[in-house]
Formats: C-alpha cells, structure tokens, sequence
C-alpha cells in the first residue's frame, strides 16, 4: 500500500486553522487511497490520523503511528489503527524511511525538524530513491533559502545547487495534493506493472 508519512507538531491546538488544514490533506490523500502514518501524538499527528479515519480508512491498518518512549510524551491519539512503539529516535526514523513511500512536514517545532533533515540527507547520498518530500508552509520554504544562501557561497561551497531542488517546497494543500496524485500514479501503474 502507497504510504504517506506526516510529519508536524505535537502542539497544535484542533481548533487552530493548521489543524483542520492537516486533517484535511490527510482525509483526501486517504480517499485517494493511501495509508497516513505519523508519530502517533497529539497536535498535527492527531489531525493526520483523524483525517484518515474521517475518510473512511480502515481501522486497523490506514492509520498508523510509530512512536517513542519518552517519559513525558503523551498516549497514543484516538485515531490511530495500528501502533509501533520504539525505545529511541533512530529506530523510529528508520521506520519512518522503510515503510514511507511519501513524505509530508507540516509545521512542527525544534522536536521533528530533525525527520526532514534526515530524509533531506538520505535524498542526498541517494539512499532513498524517488521519495517524494514535501516541505508545507512558509516556514519550510525560509528554511531552504537560508540553507541554499549559506551553504553554496562562492568561496565555500558546502553543498550542490541541485540538493536544493530536492525537498518541494508547497503553500498550499492543494499543491501539496498535486504534488502527491502525480506521484501516487506512477507508483500505482508501477505496482499494476510489476508481475
């Protein structure tokens, strides 16, 4: 099953706009007939996951969380079908990179930046292939041009041009969806392809 991952912040209130924007995107990426997997919290993982069960996805396998043991973190969200739970941040990661076949960073905090600069990376060195990774909102599209500033300065270059066209930089959930039916084809015709 195509997968996408979701990655945002946990302290994200359901009545801010962000929230249903989540719960939104994660609802029609269902119905097009992907599974949402996050972290499994609270915030923008919960609009995610309830955005999966508001389309009708099924309870035990489309919405799926991979958590951490953490030992103020909260329960697992009530919209989550299927729950993998891991000692430390890196095997969570590695999770998130094998079963993913997408990824989407809506806002999020200082806590999981670190999951779009790891997939950003494994792009990269070309450790994942054709994995597409959405960066969603102002905020991400700052962040790339203040990477692509500092990092390719004439007497230092310390990165390619081209490793900047790799995480697509959305406003809009409608482009992010664009983006994803693009991408969800291929794989589709890929998959009907394979014997």
């Amino acid at each position: 099953r195509y997968r996408v991952t979701i990655f945002g912040s946990a302290r994200t209130d359901p009545d801010h706009w962000v929230y249903q924007a989540v719960r939104d995107l994660a609802a029609e990426l269902t119905r097009l007939g992907c599974d949402i997997v996050t972290g499994g919290g609270p915030g923008l993982m919960q609009a995610a996951n309830e955005g999966a069960r508001v389309a009708g996805t099924a309870p035990d396998r489309g919405s799926v969380g991979i958590r951490v043991e953490l030992p103020f973190e909260q329960d697992v969200n009530p919209f989550v079908g299927q729950v993998f739970e891991h000692r430390t941040f890196f095997s969570r990661l590695h999770h998130f990179v094998l079963v993913s076949d997408a990824f989407v960073v809506v806002p999020e905090g200082i806590g999981t930046v670190l999951e779009p600069m790891m997939i950003w990376q494994l792009l990269q060195v070309r450790k994942l292939y054709d994995t597409p990774l959405i960066l969603a909102g102002a905020m991400w599209a700052e962040l790339v041009e203040w990477a692509r500033k500092s990092m390719l300065l004439p007497d230092c270059p310390l990165a390619s041009p081209e490793d900047f066209a790799i995480p697509i930089c959305c406003q809009t959930g409608p482009e992010v969806l664009d983006v994803l039916r693009k991408h969800y084809s291929q794989w589709k015709s890929n998959q009907e392809a394979t014997p």
